[in-house]
């Protein structure tokens, strides 16, 4: 009996732990957004405007001739494949560019 209850215990235990590592994986990837959010962003706005408007970004990439980094999102249900939405930063930490790109079929 004892070991009965011992093993569905840890069970649960496990199934919290994997629920608990994907959702900390996705956290860590970033969040995916739809067509429709990008249309939230404007030039001009902060980085803790755009992380409150979108969430956070799936990649941050510094270019070496940019004035400051990118924030990339993937793109839920984008028409044409796979899809990123780029948030370029100026130097002053605030919205530059924002634009699609596609990255192939998907």
């Amino acid at each position: 009996m004892k070991s009965r209850i011992q093993l569905r215990s840890m069970g649960w235990l496990l199934a919290a732990g994997l629920a608990f590592g994907a959702a900390t994986a996705e956290a860590a990837s970033g969040v995916t957004i739809t067509a429709s959010q990008e249309t939230k962003v404007a030039v001009g706005m902060s980085e803790a405007e755009v992380q409150q408007s979108l969430g956070r970004p799936a990649d941050i990439v510094k270019y070496r001739n940019a004035a400051g980094p990118t924030w990339v999102y993937g793109v839920d249900g984008a028409t044409f494949g796979v899809t990123e939405f780029d948030v370029d930063f100026g130097s002053d930490g605030k919205v530059a560019s924002a634009a699609e790109s596609v990255l192939g079929d998907n």
